[in-house]
This record gives C-alpha cells, structure tokens and sequence, in this order.
C-alpha cells in the first residue's frame, strides 16, 4: 500500500515533534543523528567488539514483580489471538566498571515488557498527536508513567535512568546489520515489516532483527544466551524462512559458522542502543560475508520469513549495495517516520564498520 503525501508529511511531522521532545527531556546530544543530520528518536552507545559475547555479563535472577495487565496488552491480544507470554532476556543495568557497554541480563516475560516498556511509548505518541500544541513542559506533566520512571527528573539524570533497567521489564533485541560479497560488492538486506507482527508492523527493518530470548531448541541454557548464535538462528528464519527456535544446522548456516571460524565472514558488536520511544535496549552488530562462494551458491534460497516481513516479488529484492546510503536520507526507506528507528541506528554506526571491513579484507 503507497500512503499519500498528506500522510506521510502528518507522519513526519508528529515523529519530528517527539524527537523534539525527546532532545528536551534528555538533551540535544543524546539523540542519534543521520549523516544527513536527520535526528532519530534513540541513544547509542557505539563500541566495536570482534568478540560479540563480550557485551553480556553472566545471566543473573530478576525477582521483581510487574503489572499482570494493561489496556494496550488486553488491545493487542484481541488484534492478535496468538500472542503469547513467551520468555525473554531483559536488561538490568550497565558494567559500570567496563569501558565499553556491557549489559547485565535475567530472563524476563513479553508481556511484562508490553506493560511496563511499549506503555511508555504508547502514552508517548497520544499525547503529542492529541495535545500537539502544548509546551514540552506540559506534555511531560501529561505523561504520567515516564514521568514516574524519571521521578520528574529531566537532562542527564533522566538519560541516566535510561540507561538502567530500573521499574520495567526491558526486553534485550538484536539488529544485525547483515551484508555478503557478490563478487562484484557488498549487499545488505532491509524490508518492510507484516502488518501481523506485534511490534512495529508496516515500518522497514534491518534484516536480521530480533528479540534476545531462550529458545527450545538449545540444548544448554548458555547456547541461547548468546549473541553469534542468536543472530545465526535468525539469519536461517529470517532471511531463508526456516522454521521459528529451530536448528541451525541448515547448510547455508553451517557454511558462514565455517566462515567464521576461518576468517571468510566477521561479526561484531557495533554498540548498544536504546529506544527513547519504549525504553528498551537493542544491541546493534554487523556480519560481513568476504567469500563471494556463499552468496553465489545460497543466494538463490534466499526467501524472507512470511511471519516476519512482506513478501510480495518485490520485496524479495529489497538488498541495498553497501555503498548506497540514500534509504536514510529525508523520505528514504528509513526515514525515522518510516522505519524502527533501532533498524536505523544499526546502519548509521554499522555501514561504516562494514566498509572498513570490506576493505581491510581486500587488502
């Protein structure tokens, strides 16, 4: 479906707005900016980590209790009858003593995340869209539950609270900025999410992009709570549609585990981010495929996840080179009204890293 113009412009204009607001609550430095200068509603911090589990503590207990409802999760179970409170890794606070972002984690519930995260950001939009012409001051008073989570505070105590886990449930997510040499260049995947999904349906998505979680399938607790194997798994249900929390020994996994393992593909950690919409975490990582032999011989195969993201014949094709940059300029594919900004905070700190690796292979 193509929005009209008028759409788009309301669109662009009510985002640019909360990022306004957003500059006021917790400062003008703290928001990412495009290269283009484009402002996008989420922090980051960028590290550059060769050993992707580097950025976990050790898994630890979360004894809290959380609200067991809430209007917009009553919503969404009757948008969605399928939705369920499966279990997820939440984030507690930082390694105050490391010098890089390391995240201190328990296993947590969906729906706690749903009623003490993605509420915030729920009250956030209404708010603005319903009273757009009150003073920043007055829509905080009118935001009863982040102003609770900040205790009033704004400036850099709030972004302080931020960046702890403190009085929510926030789920960890990860976006992989994924791109493989085709001999000729370096490609990376992005598509619009399906309306079915519960969480940012319709915007554009960095491909893999997913939500940090223990998984059936592993046969030790501490092969789900890792990051390379995650992003593995989602690489195999995202980008080939394999079945959801299945193995990952499908030929074309087993094939970039050996890549690498010898040096033919690399994975970092680019940094971590935080979604000032909703509060939650995103560890943002790239993996870059040098062997051309991969994508030549699984290129074909490539089919993205029909649960996931649109799947028309187009969509299909929605690879980007890695030197083109244009899908973050005003009105792009990731445009912050168009896209989860957590998708376009990958590629701003991640197309860089992977160029450098690009080329520090070809030397």
């Amino acid at each position: 479906m193509v929005l009209s113009e008028v759409l788009l412009n309301l669109m662009s204009n009510q985002i640019l707005m909360i990022s306004n607001f957003l500059a006021w609550l917790y400062g003008e430095d703290a928001l990412l900016k495009s290269p283009a200068g484009i402002p996008y509603p989420v922090t980051v911090k960028p590290c550059i980590l060769d050993n992707p589990e580097a950025v976990l503590q050790e898994l630890t207990e979360d004894t809290r209790q959380f609200p067991s409802s809430s209007p917009l999760l009553e919503e969404m179970k009757q948008k969605n009858q399928h939705l369920w409170n499966g279990r997820t890794y939440v984030f507690l606070e930082l390694d105050a003593a490391s010098a890089y972002p390391r995240l201190r984690c328990a296993e947590g519930y969906y729906f706690d995340m749903v009623n003490t995260c993605m509420v915030l950001e729920q009250e956030l939009t209404r708010t603005i869209s319903q009273t757009p012409e009150l003073d920043f001051a007055t829509l905080y008073e009118r935001m009863p539950l982040r102003r609770a989570l900040h205790q009033n505070q704004t400036g850099e105590a709030a972004l302080q609270d931020v960046w702890t886990g403190a009085h929510r449930s926030a789920t960890v997510a990860i976006s992989c900025l994924f791109a493989a040499y085709d001999g000729k260049s370096y490609r990376y995947y992005v598509s619009r999410r399906s309306a079915q999904v519960a969480d940012g349906a319709g915007l554009y998505h960095i491909i893999p992009s997913m939500v940090f979680q223990p998984t059936n399938s592993d046969k030790q607790p501490q092969d789900s709570f890792n990051i390379t194997n995650t992003i593995l798994r989602e690489v195999a249900e995202e980008l080939f549609n394999r079945p959801e929390n299945s193995s990952t020994d499908y030929p074309e996994i087993l094939a970039l585990r050996e890549l690498l393992q010898t040096g033919g593909a690399e994975l970092v950690v680019t940094g971590v981010a935080m979604d000032l919409l909703s509060l939650r975490p995103e560890i943002l990582a790239t993996l870059v495929i040098h062997h051309e032999t991969w994508l030549q011989q699984y290129q074909h195969q490539i089919r993205f996840s029909r649960d996931e993201y649109i799947t028309d014949a187009e969509a299909q094709k929605n690879y980007q080179n890695l030197e083109d940059d244009s899908i973050l300029q005003p009105g792009g594919e990731f445009a912050p009204e168009n896209c989860a900004v957590v998708g376009a905070a990958c590629l701003i700190v991640g197309l860089p890293v992977a160029r450098q690796l690009g080329k520090s292979y070809c030397e």
